[in-house]
């Protein structure tokens, strides 16, 4: 039985297909959960499309109408997308609307009471100024998925590559991404470099986690690599390419977020390059 039954995915003004809302559909659906979008409204507003400079009481009445009517045919049409996309798969929907440009805080309020929270990562984003993966996970302290712009996820989950390294946020991750660990066909509990952290790796590197994850069902194979100097979030892509995953698993900033944010990091590269789904926690 899934621990996840609420999943809020902020809905995209600038995702035309809705592409994150049916990675969200097809994850509530494998989860039987609660689907929540979250449609921010007031960036509608922002950008040149949104700005109007006239003069004239008729012709500032008429660009106030205008607007009106493109935020009402948004909203919408983002509701009736989510709604559609809970008839086809089967589950419950409820539709959120932030109408402010900078609506950050009201957004990780939104995402308090869900068990996970979906956004896109996408070139062009119309989300709510400050809102970001990191930002969710910090504040919030849910754990959020983030998908690659034009992912096309495939209807049942063949391998999950879970980035080990015997910390607490890794652990927490894993705990997090337990849904998905156990519905999916194989998970690869990925270890680089053991031979550097064998006090915390002991002589089989992730053995004990993989047995632990096995215990709640979950298929689970463990695997080490030596980076020989490359970045680890090479290694870990490089891992995930070879295993066609989909998903891969960390634990956010196991070292002081000011320190990565100062001179990089694992987390911030991964942030950086999205290639597959991505679960961070902490």
């Amino acid at each position: 039985m899934s621990a996840w039954k609420s999943i809020a995915v902020f809905i995209d003004y600038a995702d035309p297909d809705y592409k994150i809302l049916d990675y969200a559909g097809w994850l509530a659906q494998q989860c039987n959960a609660h689907l929540i979008g979250i449609f921010n409204m007031g960036a509608l507003s922002a950008g040149a499309e949104g700005s109007s400079h006239v003069r004239g009481n008729a012709a500032i009445q008429e660009a106030i109408a205008r607007r009106r009517e493109r935020e009402q045919k948004a909203v919408f049409e983002a509701g009736q997308r989510l709604a559609e996309t809970g008839r086809r798969r089967g589950v419950s929907v409820e539709f959120r609307v932030l109408w402010r440009v900078s609506e950050a805080e009201e957004a990780a309020l939104n995402s308090l009471h869900c068990d996970l929270v979906v956004i896109g990562d996408r070139r062009e984003s119309c989300l709510p100024e400050g809102v970001t993966p990191e930002r969710v996970v910090f504040e919030v302290g849910v754990p959020v998925i983030v998908v690659p712009e034009g992912w096309q996820q495939r209807e049942d989950v063949k391998r999950v590559v879970v980035a080990w390294n015997a910390t607490r946020e890794a652990r927490r991750a894993v705990s997090d991404a337990l849904t998905y660990i156990t519905m999916a066909e194989q998970t690869i509990l990925l270890v680089v470099d053991p031979d550097k952290y064998e006090d915390r790796l002991g002589a089989l590197p992730g053995m004990d986690a993989a047995h632990h994850l096995a215990r709640h069902g979950g298929n689970v194979h463990t695997l080490t690599e030596s980076s020989y100097g490359r970045p680890i979030d090479e290694v870990i892509l490089s891992v995930a390419a070879k295993q066609d995953a989909d998903l891969i698993i960390m634990g956010a900033y196991s070292k002081p977020r000011r320190r990565q944010l100062l001179f990089g990091g694992v987390t911030r590269s991964m942030l950086s390059g999205i290639r597959y789904p991505l679960l961070i926690s902490r």
